[in-house]
């Protein structure tokens, strides 16, 4: 029995224009990568945010979630159109949202108009980020595809995180908010390249790769593992957006808390090979699992102390389980679905613990619980993410056993 995916097979369109060419998943990894800068850039935002603006911790976090929060709601609208509108022109809505935004951004300063403005920003973001999930959620090697997408994210965070401590040195916040602007810009030069529409017929492609059969399975083991992708991102919404702030209370200096942070981001580079490998012998599951139990224990270990060894330490495991769960979410769901559906809404099951995270952490700081209590809720996260997808393996070895430890 062979699976299904979606291949257009009338009309069709030259090589360099086909849903697999690598033109095609070259131009919606980048402009993934230009979607998903507010979110990688999070955590010397915050700093910048609190030192230039001088926003208390729980503004900051407000802010966060306001650009998060826009991501979640582009998210949803993607995810409802995007089977309907050309992705080019709904990328070129979401780079033009994000210019003007991201420009207005530099002439709002004030907590109530910059909240509004960067809801805006993060909603033209999110519409990129999400066209460029659902651009790859439909090509054949979903897997290879989004590790690819997962080795540009980690290099261009490595360079936004060396860089935007020269920016804001030189221009303040503003800085931060034209560098968006200009790599929104130079995404319009690859809107030509995208794949327009959503395949009509599909054919037997996707199995090609996998010598499996793949049984219908149950709609609520997807819907578990989109919960389970919120749990997580939990995880990355509370983290990521106070490691930096949780650097400076810990007393450890600028200079040292981004280059750690850029540092980990390279490191991770590594583990786009080390996850292939590991996928290869243990199937991809049991990676996911393991990597999401190794978060929690990083995550604990900061909210017993954050010092200059823990402080390496945790954003080195950080980025290395960040980028095998995110790597092996969609890879357990295109193991699920073939059709890409449900991986095309990760964005928004993202989207909604990101925006509800930050301003949670931001809460508990204001009630003087300090970066600790921070560090247990992400861990919380994780371990909640782990049991449900613990609770999908189950299921999976007993449904469709080749899926369940599929590499």
């Amino acid at each position: 029995m062979k699976s299904q995916t979606t291949v257009l097979e009338d009309s069709p369109q030259p090589a360099r224009f086909g849903v697999d060419s690598l033109v095609a998943i070259a131009a919606a990894v980048a402009i993934s990568f230009v979607g998903n800068a507010v979110v990688m850039g999070m955590p010397l935002m915050v700093g910048a945010l609190a030192d230039y603006l001088h926003f208390n911790p729980q503004q900051v976090g407000w802010m966060a979630s306001a650009d998060l929060g826009g991501m979640f709601l582009a998210s949803l609208f993607t995810a409802a159109v995007v089977s309907r509108v050309n992705r080019r022109v709904l990328a070129t809505a979401g780079i033009l949202i994000a210019i003007g935004a991201n420009y207005l951004s530099t002439q709002f300063h004030a907590f109530e108009s910059l909240l509004v403005v960067r809801l805006i920003a993060g909603f033209g973001g999110g519409i990129c980020y999400s066209t460029g999930i659902a651009c790859l959620a439909i090509t054949s090697k979903t897997g290879r595809n989004f590790s690819i997408m997962m080795f540009g994210l980690v290099a261009i965070n490595a360079i936004e995180l060396y860089t935007i401590p020269s920016l804001t040195a030189t221009w303040g916040i503003d800085g931060i908010f034209l560098a968006f602007c200009v790599a929104f810009a130079l995404c319009l030069g690859v809107i030509p390249f995208l794949y327009p529409h959503t395949p009509a017929k599909p054919t037997v492609a996707q199995n090609e790769d996998r010598d499996m059969p793949k049984p219908r399975l149950p709609t609520y083991l997807p819907l578990a593992c989109l919960l389970a992708v919120s749990c997580f991102y939990i995880t990355i919404g509370s983290f990521w957006a106070f490691i930096e702030r949780a650097g400076v209370d810990a007393g450890l200096g600028d200079a040292f808390i981004a280059n750690v942070l850029t540092l980990g981001n390279v490191f991770t580079l590594a583990g786009c090979v080390a996850a292939v490998w590991l996928s290869n012998r243990a199937g991809q599951s049991r990676v996911l699992m393991a990597a999401l139990a190794g978060m929690a224990g990083v995550l604990g270990l900061l909210a017993v102390d954050i010092g200059a060894t823990t402080f390496v330490i945790g954003t080195f495991g950080f980025c290395i389980a960040w980028l095998f769960t995110d790597i092996f979410q969609l890879g357990t769901l295109s193991h699920i679905d073939g059709s890409g559906r449900y991986a095309a809404l990760v964005p928004a099951a993202q989207g909604l613990a990101q925006t509800a995270a930050p301003a949670t952490a931001g809460f508990l700081l204001s009630q003087q619980l300090g970066y600790s209590a921070v560090m247990l809720l992400g861990a919380a996260g994780s371990l909640v993410a782990l049991v449900i997808y613990a609770f999908v393996y189950s299921r999976l070895r007993r449904l469709a056993p080749a899926l369940a430890d599929a590499v």
